[in-house]
């Protein structure tokens, strides 16, 4: 139900501060600026405090099984609530693209 979405566009919590602003427009960026990643900024900022540098720490030296998502600690995706197989990719891309330390 597209209505839905809307409710949730509509009560997404806004960045503020310029690193929030700079993970939200990460995240707003991963999906092409649909935003459909954007109702998972508040965890992001509440449980990794907008750090890519926690993020990156979610990528497995040793990959578990093949692609975007073996690549990926799968507990960092219940920890920002993700079930969406379609959501876990783009975040994972997103993820294995960013510089490493």
């Amino acid at each position: 139900d597209d209505d839905d979405d809307d409710d949730e566009q509509q009560i997404a919590v806004l960045p503020e501060g310029p690193a929030e602003q700079v993970a939200y427009d990460w995240l707003k960026g991963l999906d092409g600026g649909r935003g459909s990643l954007l109702r998972y900024f508040k965890v992001l900022r509440d449980e990794f405090d907008c750090d890519f540098s926690q993020l990156a720490a979610a990528r497995l030296e040793t990959p578990i099984s093949p692609g975007a998502l073996g690549r990926m600690e799968p507990s960092f995706f219940e920890a920002l609530g993700v079930s969406q197989v379609g959501h876990r990719l783009l975040l994972a891309r997103g993820i294995l693209a960013l510089p490493s330390e």
